[in-house]
Order: structure tokens, then C-alpha cells, then sequence
């Protein structure tokens, strides 16, 4: 028993001990809003004949294809945009019985990419909208120094309501990495085209 007792009495002091060697910390959590100044605006449509009227039904798919070229001149767009999904399964997985095509729009014009999205056809189905942006390591690099900078400022105004200093970084938490990302975001009238979110979670010591 009386083993037992100073064990326990060396586990406590232990702990005890332990505890005082650790800094009081605070942790804060800070985003960072990117707005890319260059974009590259994507959009996917679908072209086919399954949800048109009686009129349409009877066109085939070289006459829907150029259908949509003249469609797509007639709008002021050039057609050397437009190019047939690149992905390795296409119109086929989409579970329709008719012939159909995926194409695909890219530009940097934010004014053409408006224009592409006013066309309307009973052919053309709308499937994704998107703004992509690609951070380079100059744009990582300021990124997360704005995201250190905004940690430091929230930390350093709830230390000073503690009347404490602030110390060094203990950790650093990322919610995904910056550097080199490529990113979407799908268009949508409340949220401007190249926006990037970017969190960390940072752990400063208070002295």
C-alpha cells in the first residue's frame, strides 16, 4: 500500500511538473478572400435533340452540331473556343438513347463568357459554370503572408483584453495548401468570378 501511495504521489508531481513546463497558448483561426485579377471562364454544355421539341427531334448530329456553330458565330463568339469535352467518357454517360455531344467553352473575357451564357436553344443544356484560377508560388507567398498577418492582428488584440504578450508560434494548421492549387468556383450571381478562400489555424504562446 504504502509502494502504491508514493507512486501515485511521483505520477502526480510528474504531471504537475509537466504541466508547468507547457506556455500558455491561444489559438486563432483567420480566411483570407483571393480574388484572382485573370480567371479562365469555363462552361459545359450538352447538344442534343432529347429534351427539344418535334422540330428539332429531326435533326442529326452533324446538322445540331452545325446548328450550334452558327449559333455561336451569330452571338460575335469564335468557334475555335468550343471544343469537345476532354474527358475520357462523354455524352454517353449521361443516360439519354440519342446521340449527343458534350462541348466545352473557355475564355478570359468576362463579357464573352456573358454572351456564351445568353445563348439559348432547345439543343443545349447547361451542365457546369465555372470561374478556374491557378496560384502561382508569388500569389501562395502572399496569400499566406495576408493569412499570418490576419492571425497575428486577431491574437494580438485578444491578448492584450488578457494583458498578455504575444509569443512564438507554437503551430500552424492549414484547412487545404495554397501553393500550387487550381481551383473552380461555379459562377453565381452573389459571388464574384476568382474567388479563393484560404484558412489556417494558428497556435501563438502568451507570455
Amino acid at each position: 500500500m504504502k509502494t502504491q501511495s508514493i507512486t501515485l504521489l511521483l505520477l502526480f508531481l510528474c504531471s504537475l511538473s509537466m504541466a508547468q513546463q507547457q506556455p500558455n497558448t491561444i489559438k486563432v483561426n483567420a480566411r483570407v478572400t483571393y480574388i484572382d485579377p485573370e480567371p479562365v471562364f469555363r462552361a459545359d454544355i450538352s447538344l442534343t435533340d432529347s429534351y427539344s421539341d418535334q422540330s428539332i427531334n429531326k435533326m442529326q448530329i452533324d446538322q445540331m452540331r452545325a446548328h450550334f456553330k452558327k449559333l455561336i458565330e451569330d452571338n460575335g463568339l469564335s468557334w475555335k473556343d468550343i471544343k469537345e469535352h476532354p474527358g475520357i467518357f462523354g455524352f454517353e454517360t449521361m443516360g439519354y438513347n440519342k446521340e449527343g455531344i458534350i462541348y466545352q467553352y473557355e475564355t478570359k473575357s468576362a463579357e464573352n463568357m456573358r454572351q456564351f451564357l445568353k445563348i439559348k436553344s432547345p439543343l443545349i443544356q447547361s451542365l457546369n459554370m465555372t470561374s478556374n484560377i491557378h496560384i502561382d508560388n508569388n500569389e501562395a507567398e502572399k496569400i499566406t503572408q495576408m493569412a499570418f498577418d490576419k492571425s497575428y492582428e486577431k491574437a494580438s488584440l485578444l491578448a492584450k483584453t488578457m494583458h498578455k504578450d504575444l509569443g512564438d508560434i507554437i503551430s500552424v494548421q492549414e484547412n487545404g495548401s495554397v501553393y500550387g492549387k487550381q481551383y473552380g468556383v461555379s459562377l453565381y450571381y452573389d459571388r464574384p468570378p476568382g474567388e479563393f478562400y484560404y484558412d489556417i489555424a494558428v497556435t501563438y504562446e502568451l507570455k
